[in-house]
């Protein structure tokens, strides 16, 4: 192989090597409630988990706030799955293993 053709080989692997992290490492959410949370998990802040949504933030611990003073807090690991519900008023939080 020429030492030419190893250069676009060698950067294309450091650039998947550097997307691997930010494709690992994630809980996916359902949020089953009216409120709208900005949420700080692992090394991530000002995650959107809106009302009535699903989506997925950073794996570790996490905290959010809603308008109003609501808040949620926890820790997910890779691959499991946070359920919003609300319960008395308040938000109540599920996390469970993601099937």
């Amino acid at each position: 192989m020429k030492k030419r053709s190893l250069v676009p080989i060698a950067a294309a692997l450091f650039l998947a090597a550097g997307a691997l992290p930010a494709l690992a490492g994630e809980c996916s959410v359902h949020n089953d409630t009216d409120w709208d949370f900005k949420v700080e998990s692992g090394n991530t802040s000002n995650q959107s988990v809106d009302a009535h949504s699903e989506t997925s933030i950073e794996s570790g611990h996490f905290k959010g706030k809603a308008e109003g003073g609501k808040s949620i807090s926890g820790s997910c690991k890779d691959g499991e799955h946070i359920e919003i519900t609300e319960k008395d008023g308040d938000p109540d939080v599920d996390v469970r293993d993601g099937d």
